[in-house]
């Protein structure tokens, strides 16, 4: 697209909105009644401080946007056009389910939390299953990307993801020691979330966000093929303790989107942290070392025998 700023000819290929007022009073040299369109094209990489806007009408009128009966205006920023939130149809969809998420991220945080040591392969075989749910919802999202009507067959997707979760669930239970280590991963993806929710958001980099991410399901998945026992404590508080957080909120409110935070500070649609919003970190912080002082506490004692009998 060709558009006018300040006196100066641009091209790029930017996205954003037109907003379009109608209904105005009747224009001396037509007649009809007048409009006023405002157009925000975005461009991420602007600073606040350097929008770049265009009011001259005329010169706007001879370059084809608008008329002097029915004005436009135009930006190019980093706020106001840009998208910040995801407008994929799926979030509607779990947003009807979202009173059964919370339950079942509280219910199951819980046993991860205090008990997953002890119930290691149904802790494995709950994550498991969570883990076929989530990778068939990314493929309804990219193939339903640009969709804006609901459709029937999110269902499907979600069933045959629940159906290939309970298979692959128990499938991984049984072969424990690899199924633990997809554990140990989701604890470490669970540690990269609240570290980016702690502290990198601050950067804002998109990129910082899945790098951290991915190095520690890298490391926590390494860790507890290798160092089981202390590995799966650690894992499945993290894990439970992310679960009971989020459960939470569900109900309570407070809670950023991990996913969009970044895009939501760059562009200054939150200016201030929620205050509420740090009880959740410090809540998942508590929660997970109590969670791995009570695994340990409730291991087996290993008995050493004596020499004598040795």
């Amino acid at each position: 697209m060709t558009y006018n700023l300040s006196g100066e000819i641009i091209t790029g290929e930017l996205s954003g909105v037109s907003i379009q007022y109608t209904g105005g009073s009747a224009c001396a040299s037509t007649g009809s009644p007048t409009t006023f369109t405002i157009k925000v094209y975005c461009n991420s990489s602007m600073q606040i401080e350097d929008i770049v806007y265009d009011f001259n009408v005329t010169q706007l009128a001879q370059l084809g946007e608008g008329t002097i009966c029915d004005p436009v205006v135009q930006f190019v920023a980093p706020i106001g056009g840009c998208d910040i939130l995801q407008t994929s149809i799926i979030w509607e969809y779990l947003d009807m389910i979202k009173p059964y998420i919370g339950v079942v991220s509280i219910i199951g945080g819980i046993m991860l939390c205090f008990y997953g040591l002890k119930l290691v392969k149904p802790s494995v075989c709950f994550v498991t299953f969570l883990s076929c749910i989530v990778v068939s919802l990314f493929v309804f999202y990219a193939v339903y990307l640009d969709a804006f009507e609901l459709t029937p067959v999110f269902w499907y997707f979600l069933g045959g993801g629940a159906a290939a979760g309970v298979a692959v669930g128990l499938l991984c239970a049984k072969y424990v020691k690899f199924g633990a280590a997809m554990l140990g991963g989701w604890g470490g993806f669970a540690a990269g979330l609240i570290l980016n929710e702690a502290i990198l958001f601050r950067f804002e980099l998109s990129w910082l966000f899945w790098a951290a991410n991915i190095a520690c399901i890298i490391a926590a998945a390494f860790i507890t093929y290798k160092v089981f026992e202390p590995a799966i404590i650690a894992s499945t508080a993290v894990v439970g303790a992310y679960f009971i957080a989020r459960g939470v909120s569900v109900y309570v409110g407070h809670y950023y989107n991990e996913f969009t935070i970044i895009n939501e500070l760059k562009s200054g649609a939150i200016t201030n942290i929620d205050p509420y919003y740090w009880g959740y970190v410090a809540g998942f912080a508590v929660l997970t070392a109590v969670g791995i002082l009570y695994q340990r506490s409730t291991m087996p004692k290993k008995v050493s025998a004596h020499p004598y009998h040795r």
